[in-house]
């Protein structure tokens, strides 16, 4: 019995150290929690606090807790002008995504590995490509010189340049030509898990090709066009340098009033309160997405 009993005794702290043993998960997940809280919830956190202070001309702050800066934009006319139009660029470039995007994605879906492989990698090329490159590309295209008014005159659809370059038409072609990718992939990932057996059985009961698209393929397709306009959505209104550069400073977004916040004006606090609407309207709409398209 003695020997037993030390045996069981010996036992005891190995089995208590395995028990409370660190999970291994934390090891991955520790490093990515760290640099995630320094670098991105930490200087919210500034922010935050900021939008709180009181402008000061000569200190650019003054810390004392008030709640102006929010009631002074929630209740300007500029400022809530200023967020409608930027949502309104987002909503209108992720339609536009989703309508350029979808027949795109649905051709990638069906074709052959190899046509998928190149159609995959001609979506993709524009990500290759700086933004600040791309940007001033649209910008020589949209010029009063440049080739799309030089061929509109060439053909006598125009008499006169369109002077496209500082307009919002301007703004929504290099955000569409930014974001496309984004929703075509999302769009692929999901046309592709789309059982072909369900598309043969709508076809062997009479369904034509347009009717099995809009009743079979679409419905199944909403989880990606979905999460693919949440992406777009989310990129478009708080995109800075397609609107400061495209619209020639004559189209004003939450982003680019933010930058010219905290460097011309130096009103700190006011940038810092645009910064938390900003974050607390995309938090929204990925809050309104998780919950209308939860699995299970």
């Amino acid at each position: 019995m003695m020997p037993e009993t030390s045996t069981l005794r010996s036992t005891l702290p190995s089995v208590r150290a395995q028990r409370f043993r660190p999970s291994p998960l934390w090891w991955h997940f520790g490093p990515v929690a760290l640099f995630y809280l320094i670098f991105l919830v930490a200087p919210y956190a500034v922010l935050l606090r900021m939008s709180f202070h009181r402008f000061s001309s000569t200190r650019l702050y003054i810390p004392d807790f008030t709640i102006a800066n929010y009631v002074a934009v929630m209740t300007d006319p500029y400022y809530v002008a200023l967020i409608a139009r930027s949502l309104w660029i987002g909503v209108l470039v992720t339609a536009i995504c989703v309508l350029m995007g979808y027949p795109l994605a649905l051709k990638i879906a069906r074709s052959r590995p190899t046509m998928k492989s190149v159609l995959i990698a001609i979506t993709l090329s524009p990500l290759l490509i700086n933004l600040v490159v791309r940007t001033y590309a649209w910008l020589v295209l949209l010029g009063d010189t440049g080739i799309v008014n030089t061929w509109l005159l060439d053909i006598g659809l125009i008499s006169a340049p369109l002077g496209m370059n500082g307009s919002l038409a301007s703004v929504l072609i290099g955000l569409v030509h930014i974001s496309l990718p984004l929703m075509v992939i999302s769009l692929v990932g999901i046309l592709e898990r789309i059982d072909p057996a369900l598309l043969q059985a709508a076809e062997s009961l009479g369904a034509t090709r347009a009717r099995i698209l809009w009743k079979v393929v679409l419905p199944l397709s909403v989880p990606g066009i979905a999460a693919g306009s949440l992406l777009v959505f989310s990129l478009a209104i708080s995109a800075f340098v397609t609107p400061i550069l495209l619209g020639g400073g004559r189209v004003a977004t939450v982003s680019t009033v933010i930058y010219e916040k905290f460097t011309y004006a130096m009103n700190w606090p006011v940038g810092a309160t645009l910064v938390m609407i900003l974050l607390v309207i995309n938090i929204g709409v990925m809050s309104l997405h998780g919950r209308l398209f939860r699995e299970g």
